[in-house]
């Protein structure tokens, strides 16, 4: 398909034009910041101007020079659900969803993993801030310890991020700014770039230490200001202060009142939106108002995110349903997750006083596209809250004068953009150099503990768990009990789901990686992203009202049935190596030539220019694809490939070997946590290292041998307890003085035998080998031609290899 942009535009959304703004970033580029007003399509303009330069440029050099991911970060969940279903259609009607993937990230989902097994396609990857930026710093929230370098490869190397609403980001902004200079800085491979937008930019808040310049933003042009974008443009609303008779000083008397002014300012055949500080308040005024309608009229819909996703479905559905204009109408209750980018409107809107910009993004919800008119038959209703919560008091004050400023005035969304009120500027903890640096390393530390990305991110109390509630009767989930799924997950905040758990200490279990069983769960323990299980009983969940942290109330079971599997969880459990189990025997020197023919095809189709990376590092990332597994030939490793009985089939495996895959089911290693990829890695300093004596980066070489599984990178540590049977201290299964058979790697090739020396996973220098493990990994590290992103990228390329040479092996027998 060959197409200008308009065309692109047209048929991917049948039949509407673009505007001007969004015709001149195709033109362009992607600008560094971008302001437009609410509904005037944002998220098109970075979309489909990506898309068209991507695929469809007259211009090659522009084609090459797009990055291959789009990563659109974005506040809250709701928002991702939208933009996420907007993509999916649009690459659908242009007949590009096969080829340009789209991914959706946030906690609770079930992720599309084909935007990490794919990493030479086009991708579209669509996520909450919080999971997309902890990923981006090699934490990725909610995801196994072994698969963040992947990510943090994948999401800082050929990408162009946009973080969107940049005025409810919070720390992700400096944070996302920091990284932007870092890219350039450290060097990616392909080009990696940034656009922050929003209807109302503060370019102060966007100056960090390492990145002070911030060009003036991209913004509609002239030539819009006609035809629909000049409706929306002028749609206006009356602001008018709910009185203060109407909201009384105390609790039950504020909400009352609350209500009170939301159903006089209803009309049969509108919808109304009330719109909240807190989830508390909403839960409440959308009690207070059931209570007090009329039996005829429709029940109010309820919006939060604190919700299970099939029931946040449901209210979503009911709040965006078209509203039958001879009907009683809608009104619906919500919280901040309407004010940012959720296409819906409303003739009233009554809301609590909030900082302007969240104000602003409200107001847009109100005569979003101008159908009630430019002459205030439209309301914006405001209200002072009783308390400032969650926002700072000197804020929601400068609020209130300025809307007493208004009052009786019918104002565009523009004129409330442009008013200048004060809001406090918000101090975050600030990414710099040494502290990115440090994250590259993946390992815990001495205690076990991880380097907390939190503040980085987001304000900790803003960061979730997911929990879900199942039958568990007071006992332990069962040992092979499937990880709750999707729909079964409700966001919480941390803060809050440490409360809840202190008097549930019994209730609340885990999935361990470690110790590939289900855990108890303390309060101290919980951090984002983490998966919880609750037992029923327990409470602290209402499908009609979502999360009810006092509710003792057993929890119903969803009507849709449970799905989910432990498979992906155990493969990343350190003692569990489950894709050794493929259905069909596979010879280890099959594999490896597999692996490396992979290696070698992703690097081609990636283009890999000279100046984004040394031809000696992509030689020794091919080379590493070859000698990978080499450490599958410990006797450790194939004698739980070959137990499965002692029938003629075993021993004749025994005698054909060595294998990298066997048919099923998944076994344990006789020696606990044995990880065969850290004897692979061994191996290369002793005699094994004939295999690389060509090769003019061998400590590359070693480093993706050893981090192929992500278990072994910068520092080679053990797990407590690990005893071997003579006493001494094993690493990760393997013992000092362990002798790794020579190998075939076909085609005439062989690898000599090897003793595994684990002297070099000690600080210092080895007395024989020179420099130790850490010692040379760091130094690859920190090299200005390879740095953190580029290497984290070979890393996530031998691992995919490593993938897809799995799930087709070119040879196998049954």
């Amino acid at each position: 398909m060959t197409a200008s942009f308009a065309e692109l535009v047209a048929t991917a959304t049948n039949g509407a034009q673009p505007f001007r703004y969004q015709e001149q970033i195709a033109e362009r580029g992607l600008p560094e910041v971008l302001e437009a007003p609410t509904g005037s399509g944002k998220t098109l303009a970075v979309v489909l101007p990506w898309l068209w330069r991507r695929r469809y440029h007259p211009e090659q050099h522009v084609r090459e020079a797009t990055p291959r991911r789009l990563v659109v970060a974005l506040p809250m969940r709701t928002l991702v659900e939208q933009t996420a279903v907007a993509v999916r259609g649009w690459l659908e009607r242009l007949g590009l969803a096969e080829v340009v993937g789209s991914a959706m990230l946030m906690g609770g989902e079930t992720p599309n993993e084909d935007w990490r097994r794919r990493p030479t396609a086009d991708a579209v990857i669509v996520g909450t801030v919080d999971m997309l930026v902890s990923r981006a710093l090699n934490r990725g929230f909610g995801e196994s310890r072994s698969l963040w370098p992947v990510s943090y490869g994948l999401l800082n190397n050929d990408c162009h991020w946009v973080l969107d609403e940049v005025q409810l980001l919070g720390a992700a902004v400096p944070t996302s700014r920091q990284l932007q200079s870092l890219r350039e800085r450290w060097g990616t491979v392909g080009l990696a770039s940034s656009t922050w937008m929003s209807a109302t930019i503060d370019r102060e808040a966007l100056r960090t230490v390492d990145r002070s310049s911030v060009p003036e933003p991209h913004t509609i042009a002239a030539e819009d200001r006609q035809g629909a974008l000049a409706t929306r443009l002028a749609a206006a609303r009356r602001v008018e202060r709910v009185s203060e008779t109407e909201t009384a000083k105390t609790p039950a008397a504020y909400a009352g009142a609350l209500a009170d002014a939301v159903i006089a300012r209803h009309e049969r055949g509108t919808r109304t939106l009330a719109v909240v500080n807190t989830v508390a308040t909403a839960q409440d005024l959308h009690a207070r108002i059931k209570r007090k309608l009329p039996a005829e009229a429709a029940a109010p819909v309820l919006l939060h995110s604190r919700f299970r996703p099939a029931d946040r479905d449901a209210a979503l559905r009911a709040a965006l349903a078209e509203v039958d204009p001879r009907g009683p109408g809608t009104i619906v209750v919500a919280t901040q997750v309407i004010e940012a980018g959720v296409d819906l409107t409303s003739r009233v809107l009554v809301t609590e006083a909030c900082p302007w910009p969240s104000l602003v993004q409200r107001a847009g919800r109100c005569n979003r596209y101008g159908e009630h008119g430019a002459d205030g038959d439209a309301v914006l209703a405001w209200i002072q809250p009783r308390r400032p919560e969650p926002y700072e008091q000197d804020d929601v004050a400068a609020t209130v004068q300025a809307l007493d400023n208004l009052e009786g005035r019918a104002v565009t969304g523009e004129a409330l953009a442009a008013t200048e009120v004060a809001v406090t500027s918000q101090s975050h903890p600030v990414l710099r150099e040494r502290d990115a640096r440090a994250l590259f390393d993946t390992s815990p530390d001495l205690s076990g503990a991880d380097l907390d990305v939190s503040r980085y991110v987001r304000e900790t109390e803003d960061i979730d768990v997911a929990l879900a509630w199942r039958e568990l009767d007071g006992s332990a989930p069962q040992r092979d009990a499937a990880v709750p799924a999707r729909d079964e997950r409700c966001p919480v905040p941390v803060g809050q789901a440490r409360d809840f758990a202190e008097k549930r200490t019994q209730q609340l279990w885990q999935y361990d990686h470690l110790q590939d069983r289900w855990v108890r769960v303390r309060p101290r323990d919980l951090r984002p992203g983490m998966v919880v299980l609750v037992d029923a009983a327990a409470g602290g969940y209402d499908p009609t009202i979502g999360w009810a942290p006092t509710s003792t109330q057993r929890v119903p079971d969803l009507d849709a049935p449970v799905t989910g599997s432990l498979d992906e969880e155990r493969d990343q459990a350190l003692a569990g190596d489950p894709l050794a189990f493929s259905g069909t025997w596979v010879p280890l020197s099959v594999h490896l030539r597999d692996v490396e023919a992979h290696a070698r095809a992703l690097l081609e189709e990636l283009q890999v220019a000279p100046v984004d990376l040394p031809e000696a590092a992509t030689t020794a990332t091919v080379r590493a694809g070859l000698l990978h597994d080499l450490g599958k030939a410990h006797e450790v490793f194939q004698a739980t490939l070959t137990s499965r009985d002692e029938g003629e089939e075993a021993v004749r495996a025994r005698e054909l070997g060595p294998w990298a895959k066997a048919p099923g089911p998944s076994r344990r290693h006789e020696r606990p946590h044995f990880r065969h990829e850290l004897a692979s890695a061994l191996a290369l300093f002793d005699h094994a290292q004939e295999a690389i004596e060509d090769l003019d980066e061998p400590d590359l070489c070693r480093y993706l041998v050893g981090a192929h599984h992500g278990r072994v990178r910068l520092a080679i540590r053990g797990v407590p307890g690990e005893v071997a049977a003579n006493g001494t201290r094993p690493l990760l299964g393997i013992h000092d003085g362990d002798l790794l058979p020579d190998v075939s790697l076909g085609q005439g090739q062989r690898v000599p035998a090897s003793t595994l020396d684990l002297g070099l996973a000690e600080v210092g220098t080895h007395p024989e080998r020179g420099a130790s493990w850490g010692a040379r990994m760091l130094a690859l590290r920190d090299r200005h031609d390879l740095g953190p992103f580029r290497l984290a990228l070979l890393e996530a390329l031998v691992r995919v290899a490593d993938w897809q040479a799995s799930a087709q092996p070119s040879q196998q027998f049954t």
